[in-house]
């Protein structure tokens, strides 16, 4: 980022954390610290998702003490896109951050983002690893790449394509600082019927909307790897609230005749998962024979049972990949 004024050099550069946290025990405490020591975060805001462990416990001794630490517990379990919309209105700094109560940020991941005078979006690259201890494996860890790029619409929509037979690469995963005004100024929220894909959603409403998304490749966000086969534990109703999102979006933004073509693809895809997860749940539920009735209704999900069975993806290697690697960002790139 040389040559550029960054977010930290800024008067107006506070940055509010928010974490949804449901039973997170295990993994709240280092997040919580992680947002804590960026120089930049004015704020850190829990909203404990109605918990049955230690998370609010152990949320609030690990932010003890500290006056940019907040913590809101919600009497009844929502999902992560309203809890997320309550610190939204719990905060008051001119920009916000989705940390994962698993995840953590790197040291200095504020300090490294550009000049906010060109994004309304702007998110570095992530590094997943299977490995819980993962802060200590990359506290030290330099990232010397200073690339930069521009996602449009059409690219984001297009980036959360998966393919079968490889680890997760979706653009979707990404967790972006989002500009507050531009939310405000446009009515934007996370969709709380969501509990999948609401992220997705959210940018791509902002892309609709005329947002400007900037991509780094340097990695500011680490991740613990999650499970990512299409048979993973996404309910119907999940996957339905997302596909009415999805159409949602189509219909109500008067998009470019390509924006709508590649929704429409993303929307062909979770309709399969759909019916996948409707035969999935017969077999689990009703035995193998209503399973078979279901499937000759849904011809996508016999090919979608071979294909799993077939392009598992690769056994993860040791230590950390990115989500987004150094040839799949020459492409976004272009």
């Amino acid at each position: 980022m040389s040559g550029h004024e960054t977010l930290r050099d800024e008067a107006s550069r506070a940055v509010a954390v928010l974490i949804a946290a449901f039973n997170s025990e295990r993994t709240i405490a280092t997040a919580i610290k992680s947002a804590l020591a960026q120089a930049e975060t004015a704020e850190v805001i829990v909203i404990d998702d109605c918990s049955s462990d230690k998370t609010v416990e152990i949320a609030r001794e690990a932010g003890r003490d500290n006056p940019r630490f907040k913590l809101i517990e919600q009497s009844f379990n929502q999902g992560p896109s309203a809890a997320r919309n309550r610190g939204i209105d719990a905060s008051t700094a001119p920009f916000l951050a989705v940390l994962d109560a698993d995840d953590a940020f790197i040291p200095g991941r504020f300090r490294n983002l550009p000049s906010s005078d060109t994004w309304d979006l702007c998110a570095d690259n992530i590094r997943f690893t299977r490995d819980r201890g993962f802060m200590q494996e990359i506290a030290g860890e330099s990232d010397p790449s200073s690339r930069s790029c521009t996602i449009s619409f059409k690219t984001f929509v297009n980036g959360n394509i998966g393919q079968r037979g490889e680890r997760r690469t979706e653009l979707g995963f990404l967790k972006p600082v989002i500009r507050r005004d531009f939310l405000d100024r446009h009515g934007l929220r996370f969709d709380e019927t969501c509990r999948l894909g609401e992220d997705f959603i959210l940018y791509a409403q902002m892309l609709a909307k005329g947002a400007r998304f900037t991509l780094i490749e340097a990695c500011g966000y680490a991740a613990l790897e999650r499970d990512n086969s299409l048979s993973a534990d996404h309910s119907v109703t999940h996957l339905r609230a997302l596909l009415r999102a999805s159409r949602d979006l189509a219909a109500k933004n008067g998009l470019s005749k390509e924006a709508n073509e590649a929704l429409r693809i993303h929307a062909r895809l979770v309709s399969e998962k759909i019916a996948h997860r409707e035969v999935l749940e017969k077999r689990r539920h009703d035995g193998l024979m209503s399973a078979l009735f279901a499937m000759a209704s849904r011809p996508t999900t016999l090919r979608d049972i071979l294909l799993d069975r077939v392009n598992k993806p690769p056994a993860p290697k040791p230590g950390a990949r990115r989500l987004i690697s150094p040839e799949a960002f020459d492409r976004l790139m272009g």
